[in-house]
């Protein structure tokens, strides 16, 4: 019997080291690199049924299979000693899921801590987050395991003769209701987790992705700007080539216009400076004296020969200023002769600049803008990037074994394959890169504190488990004859239970189910009735909350609603340091309209207007409102100064281009409107009277003025 035995022992033992080799060969990828072993799920069931030597044996193979992925040794240490533990608590009647939440607890995750502490590259950020992962993992399997042996009889049968004396009914039915709500805790928590965590990369990925287009236009639009400025500039020298005399100061007031270029010069056809600002660069004496060039300087071959604008890769200034720039420079010519340039117009444009660029992206607190010029050479660096402009642009893709969609990059450790940064990258026009880039720590942290989470919420289940299914099992084992018996009214109280007392607990199941249902179908009914009436209930409060705050005309809020929502906006407009502009429009000669065409086609050029203001004005800061009568009421938080009267500006023209048509007669009605508009920092006033009080001053000048015109103030504090 006993060559038997051992021979199905061995047996047993080589399949399942077989199969826990093979599907560790196999982990299921989660985020970056982490993975979900399920190998191990057979040293777990070979520490069940075949005692601590068959475990440890099935425990090496499955970490040999680990081994081949992840070429690290601690899984011969670590696996083995876990299938020991969990065969010798099987010894002693301890359940695996038990002995496990003891193992991972006690030793597993210290151990595994200590060991990626000491012969890892892992940053220390990331070890947490790996050690709970593989907690988890292994309560996972070990769950796992259990549920197999409990689904298949006969191996059930045979782990129950491992026990030497018979298992309590209290203890099986507690066990095997911690373990079915574990596992199904688990499992679910690990979809969620994997599926919150991929979307977080998703919303992540998209977020840079969007800024790094958005920076990069407003950098190119930063440079375009100023190139036009340097072109026009060209075409104003040529304009008064005969007035040499006149450049000097035209330069200065030219580059105080103009305050990003550091410096600014002009020059005669051999190179040599004929004018610069600021004008003490004109005070040295290789300048006056005509000896100093710039002929060999590329932004002068370029626009000097080639004769077109040109913008310079960024360099360190040389003679003319020492400071890190980037040159735009066009030629300029003669009134006569427009094919041979006299000389060109340069300036040095300011890269310190760009950190107003950067500060566009600052709401984005952990984010950083990095600007590389043609040439591989760092222009721009956010400060918390410590990476020095005029620096060659040194970078080293990593993450390659981590499961994630986000572009990953180290700057710094360019041998470590753990990723420093998540980044997005756009291309200028001019060669140029801009790369947006936030640490990927954080979401490391992310994924930890959501797997603490799950572990936490492990443990409790199993807590709350263990103490429900104790509390069930004593109340069946105890006193469940004499539930059956208060219920039926058969018997006395307090009768010793009988030997059948089986048939007992299936008339007190059946009675209870059909009390059950009376009262689910009661309650359903009721959940019902409750239902239908807070349904009718918020139906009746969004109608009366949309008829307080909505225009019954226009659809648009009303005067009441945006002045209760100004201060809101200008709270955290000034918290965020931005421009809000307050407008008022008026349509003119309403009246006119109305005594002409009718109070119904005057109701309908109120709509047509309400609908242009939305369609022009549609972010979701943005607040149109009717006024009152024919006036409308905008509220438009971040605000762009430069660029906020030319919309307006576009909206009247769109508004006097636009035909109504009377819905009395089809006559068609055109109409026009003045606008009245304040622009400020958020900061200037908390009451909207104030802003309203000289908006509607603008608007009296526009009427005054002859309708049908913008008058914007901007007020720079």
């Amino acid at each position: 019997m006993l060559p038997f035995l051992s021979t199905s022992a061995a047996r047993s033992t080589l399949v399942l080291a077989i199969c826990g080799l093979l599907v560790n060969l196999f982990p299921v990828p989660l985020f970056a690199n982490v993975q979900l072993i399920l190998g191990n799920t057979a040293y777990v069931i070979a520490a069940i049924l075949l005692g601590p030597r068959y475990a440890v044996i099935v425990a090496m193979a499955c970490a040999s299979g680990l081994y081949f992925i992840w070429e690290t040794l601690h899984v011969f240490a670590l696996f083995p000693l876990e299938a020991l533990i969990l065969a010798l608590a099987k010894r002693r009647g301890i359940y695996s899921l038990y002995a496990g939440v003891g193992f991972w607890l006690l030793l597993g995750m210290p151990i595994f801590y200590l060991y990626g502490l000491a012969f890892t590259s892992l940053p220390s950020s990331h070890l947490p987050f790996i050690v709970i992962k593989q907690a988890i993992n292994g309560l996972f399997y070990i769950g796992l395991a259990g549920l197999i042996l409990m689904m298949m009889p006969t191996v059930k049968a045979i782990a129950s003769m491992q026990h030497k004396s018979p298992v309590r009914f209290a203890d099986r039915l507690t066990y095997s209701f911690t373990l079915f709500i574990s596992l199904a805790l688990l499992l679910a928590a690990l979809l969620f987790n994997q599926f919150f965590i991929e979307r977080q990369q998703d919303l992540l990925k998209q977020n840079l992705k969007d800024n790094a287009v958005h920076l990069s236009q407003a950098t190119f639009d930063y440079l375009r700007e100023h190139q036009k400025a340097i072109t026009q500039g060209a075409l104003w020298l040529s304009m008064m080539a005969d007035e040499p005399e006149k450049q000097q100061g035209w330069l200065t007031q030219f580059n105080h216009g103009y305050p990003a270029f550091l410096t600014m010069l002009i020059t005669n056809e051999h190179g040599n400076i004929i004018a610069a600002s600021p004008v003490e660069r004109m005070m040295d004496d290789a300048i006056q004296s005509g000896e100093y060039s710039v002929a060999d300087r590329h932004y002068f071959k370029e626009a000097f020969f080639n004769q077109k604008a040109f913008i310079s890769p960024v360099f360190l200034g040389r003679g003319f200023g020492s400071d890190p720039i980037v040159a735009i420079s066009a030629p300029v010519y003669g009134k006569v002769n427009t094919t041979r340039p006299l000389g060109i117009i340069e300036g040095s444009l300011d890269l310190s600049r760009f950190v107003l660029i950067d500060q566009q992206n600052r709401h984005h607190g952990d984010q950083s803008l990095l600007l590389i010029d043609d040439n591989n050479r760092v222009i721009y660096a956010s400060t918390d990037l410590d990476i020095p402009s005029l620096s060659d642009f040194k970078s080293a893709k990593s993450g390659e074994k981590y499961r994630t969609e986000l572009d990953l990059i180290n700057l710094h450790d360019l041998s470590n394959t753990n990723p420093e940064y998540i980044y997005a990258q756009e291309s200028l026009p001019n060669g140029w890169r801009l790369m947006v880039l936030t640490p990927f720590a954080p979401l490391m942290k992310l994924a930890e504190t959501q797997f603490l989470r799950t572990c936490l919420l492990l443990i409790a289940s199993m807590l709350v488990s263990f103490y429900l299914a104790r509390m069930i099992s004593r109340m069946l084992t105890s006193s469940l004859e004499t539930i059956a018996e208060e219920f039926s009214g058969q018997t006395a109280h307090g009768t010793p239970l009988p030997d059948d007392a089986p048939a007992e607990v299936q008339t007190l199941y059946q009675r209870l189910k059909i009390s059950q249902q009376q009262l689910m179908n009661h309650q359903l009914e009721l959940e019902e009735k409750v239902a239908t009436r807070t349904f009718e209930l918020e139906k009746a409060n969004q109608q009366l909350k949309s008829m307080a705050e909505r225009d019954s005309l226009t659809g648009l809020y009303n005067r009441g609603y945006a002045v209760s929502r100004f201060p809101p906006i200008q709270a955290k407009s000034e918290g965020n340091e931005e421009a809000i502009a307050v407008v008022l429009l008026d349509l003119d000669f309403f009246k006119a309209i109305n005594d002409n065409h009718g109070h119904l086609a005057g109701d309908e050029c109120l709509r047509q207007m309400a609908n242009l203001l939305i369609q022009d004005f549609n972010r979701d800061s943005d607040l149109v409102a009717r006024y009152g009568g024919e006036e409308f009421l905008l509220i438009l938080p971040m605000t762009n100064a430069l660029k906020i009267e030319l919309h307006l500006n576009q909206f009247r023209e769109r508004l006097a281009n636009h035909t109504i048509i009377n819905p009395a007669n089809g006559e068609p009605i055109s109409m026009t409107t003045s606008v009245g508009a304040l622009v400020a920092n958020a900061g200037f006033s908390e009451q909207l009277d104030v802003w309203i009080k000289i908006a509607d001053d603008n608007l009296y000048q526009a009427k005054a003025s002859g309708r049908n015109q913008v008058i914007c103030t901007v007020i720079k504090n």
